[in-house]
């Protein structure tokens, strides 16, 4: 009779440790997708900011175009207004 419970709880321990071992497999693997997830974020952050960057070039070119272009206008309006002033 105490054989046979020594058995039986044998038996359930060794079905505990199997289970036991498979969460611990699991717990890893949750790990490793922790760090994987981790790394995709930092990477996908930087993407991000790459394309803010990207997006904002053609609007740093218009602004430059502009510049340029106000300041030629003002420079040809100067230049005539010394014309006119200095009588050439």
């Amino acid at each position: 009779m105490i054989r046979e419970r020594l058995a039986a709880v044998e038996s359930a321990c060794s079905s505990l440790q199997k289970r036991l071992d498979h969460i611990e497999e699991l717990v890893e693997s949750v790990q490793k997708m922790t760090v994987e997830m981790q790394h995709m974020r930092e990477d996908l952050n930087r993407m991000a900011a790459e394309l803010t960057d990207i997006e904002s070039k053609p609007a740093k070119r218009w602004e430059t175009i502009i510049s340029a272009l106000l300041g030629a206008v003002a420079g040809g309006m100067g230049t005539m207004l010394l014309s006119v002033i200095l009588g050439g």
